[in-house]
């Protein structure tokens, strides 16, 4: 299946992916980040949210927060936070998995559609995670987080970039799920941006780039400084390179004038 096309009803796939994948796919996404494969890249997307982030008190909107654990860490931070997400299992999922010692009163989850978010307290960040490439409409969904948005607002998007689409994971859950699985590059989001109503965007690296190319479990293989040095040499050279893979995937922030 290519990028462009499109599940027989994306909506109902959305809605129905966490009754569908079984108690231990739901102990897994409940679980997150910690039970997953990425858990280091998606600690590492947290701690960009919250270094782009002004300190508390702030409000925060996570369109499809999925379990909401990251709804849960900027709550436990002190941010005023609304998690939404168009499955009524994930947010139950949420709600069972949030703390009760001590309580968020901060920290709220409701089922709702991101692309028609309803009208509330406007928000100082709404925040994208792995999530605007699920949507129906990227045009739809941008102009709602705009709206969500007061004066001086910022959305943050972390997305996958260019192949998602075409990766084995994302085939299957196409297949077996039939919801949207889309490459969502730092372009495509700010050409649906524009239209939305941004005028002004930064893109900037995906943090990942970074660790990976600079920390390697590789350096523990030198046998001598000689190597030890060369082996770093190589790492700063891939973080160099990493600059000029922005356009396939970075993190892009939205501001609302």
């Amino acid at each position: 299946m290519d990028e462009t096309t499109k599940p027989e009803d994306p909506k109902r796939g959305e809605r129905e992916y966490y009754a569908r994948i079984g108690a231990e796919g739901r102990r897994h996404a409940a679980g997150k980040p910690f039970t997953d494969e990425y858990c280091t890249q998606y600690l590492m997307n947290v701690s960009v949210l919250l270094s782009l982030m002004r300190r508390p008190p702030a409000r925060v909107i996570e369109f499809g927060c999925g379990t909401g654990w990251i709804s849960l860490i900027l709550a436990q931070q002190g941010y005023e936070v609304l998690g939404i997400d168009i499955s009524p299992d994930a947010i139950a999922i949420a709600e069972e998995s949030r703390p009760t010692a001590p309580p968020l009163p901060n920290l709220s989850f409701r089922v709702a559609d991101y692309e028609h978010a309803p009208p509330g307290t406007p928000a100082d960040y709404v925040v994208f995670h792995d999530a605007l490439h699920h949507c129906e409409s990227e045009e739809a969904a941008l102009r709602s987080a705009f709206d969500s948005l007061g004066p001086g607002g910022m959305v943050i998007c972390i997305e996958p970039g260019e192949g998602h689409h075409a990766s084995p994971h994302s085939r299957r859950a196409v297949e077996h799920f039939g919801v949207h699985e889309k490459d969502m590059p730092p372009r495509k989001i700010i050409q649906f941006a524009k239209k939305a109503g941004f005028q002004r965007h930064l893109v900037l690296p995906w943090p990942w780039f970074f660790l990976r190319s600079v920390f390697r479990p590789g350096y523990a293989k030198a046998t001598t400084q000689g190597d030890l040095r060369g082996r770093k040499f190589f790492s700063f050279w891939r973080v160099v390179r990493s600059y000029f893979t922005t356009r396939a995937q970075g993190v892009v922030v939205l501001f609302k004038t």
